[in-house]
């Protein structure tokens, strides 16, 4: 079966307060010699691009070494996309041929995964929806009694973890460090430049399958205090903090790091496979943490780069000992070779919007 997916990508670009002529117009200016931008209205960007994207889900007993670890069977992304005037629009294709190879084994994903990201230059917001559905448990051997001589992995095609989330960060010394760079490749990053970033994020988390998630062969009958979690609820909000940086070798060889870390509190709902276990629910304290990496070749006309974002959401729950973590993830490698018009392009909404 064929999975068509449209991710758009929306990167809106400066923004101009201007009252009247007798008041001073402010406008936010990169400093060139650190960033050369690619967005007007005679840049366009082309892409072509392989993505893998990930979800797993993990219980943790913090009484106990093993956490059960649970992830959904990663397919491959072949899609082409094009930028203009920072907006940007993606087209990727999942091959079924390429991508079930390893059914048999881990069982079958299947997902949506719609995205939204505003890369400002002062700001990054990033908002996204996603769903998956069938899991596997990767470490049957350290956390069940399955005997050694069995190497399957115990597959959960009915469990599913949706997601939406968002986050807006504020780049401090955006003037010379720029994220658009290696993360959305309509700018280039000529010197090595960093900054502090602060911000918040929200996220609302649910998590389900048909039966408990403590398998019934588990090592330790008493892990997550013998509650037999079948459905989670967690929304939390935070407060978060961090550091990016962009490391510049002769001009044109980049390797980008960007990490933080967010703290704030949450509110949980779990529900038991077990009639005789009541639901529990209450605040608890959360810390997320996130990194995206960036490496690769940037010119004028031409780059061409490898792109990762991952996302750790940590969150106590009211149970004594429990730990749930949601790890969705994104591995991409991008070709892309930049073009200079003649003239604009005409699209009269999009122009509107941006202008």
């Amino acid at each position: 079966m064929k999975y068509l997916m449209l991710s758009g990508f929306l990167i809106l670009g400066h923004i101009l307060f201007a009252q009247n002529n007798s008041t001073k117009e402010f406008e936010h200016k990169q400093d060139t010699n650190y960033i050369a931008s690619y967005t007007s209205k005679l840049d366009l960007t082309t892409r072509f691009y392989n993505s893998v994207k990930f979800s797993r889900y993990v219980l943790r007993d913090s009484r106990y070494k093993e956490r059960l670890r649970y992830a959904s069977n990663e397919n491959l992304i072949i899609g082409v996309g094009v930028s203009y005037r920072r907006a940007t629009f993606n087209l990727g294709l999942n091959f079924p041929f390429v991508n079930s190879w390893d059914e048999k084994d881990k069982g079958k994903t299947k997902y949506l995964d719609a995205q939204i990201h505003y890369y400002l230059d002062k700001y990054v917001f990033d908002a996204w929806l996603s769903t998956y559905k069938g899991y596997h448990l990767t470490n049957p051997h350290e956390t069940t009694t399955q005997d050694f001589s069995d190497s399957s992995f115990p597959i959960r095609p009915e469990m599913r973890n949706t997601n939406f989330s968002f986050n807006l960060v504020r780049i401090l010394n955006s003037k010379k460090f720029s994220f658009r760079a290696a993360f959305a490749q309509d700018e280039w990053q000529k010197k090595s430049a960093g900054s502090f970033l602060i911000g918040m994020e929200y996220n609302m988390m649910f998590s389900k399958g048909d039966s408990s998630f403590i398998p019934s062969n588990s090592k330790e009958p008493d892990y997550f205090d013998s509650y037999q979690i079948k459905k989670s609820t967690i929304v939390n909000l935070a407060i978060s903090g961090g550091y990016g940086h962009t490391f510049v070798v002769a001009k044109h060889f980049y390797f980008s790091i960007v990490a933080t870390m967010a703290f704030g509190g949450s509110y949980t709902v779990l529900e038991s496979d077990d009639e005789t276990q009541n639901d529990v629910d209450g605040l608890t304290f959360n810390v997320n943490y996130s990194t995206k990496v960036g490496l690769g070749y940037n010119s004028e006309t031409f780059q061409i780069g490898l792109a990762t974002v991952q996302t750790f959401m940590t969150n106590h729950t009211p149970l004594d000992h429990s730990l749930i973590t949601q790890n969705p993830g994104n591995v991409r490698i991008n070709l892309i070779k930049r073009f200079v018009l003649n003239k604009p392009i005409r699209l009269p909404i999009l122009n509107k919007i941006l202008d």
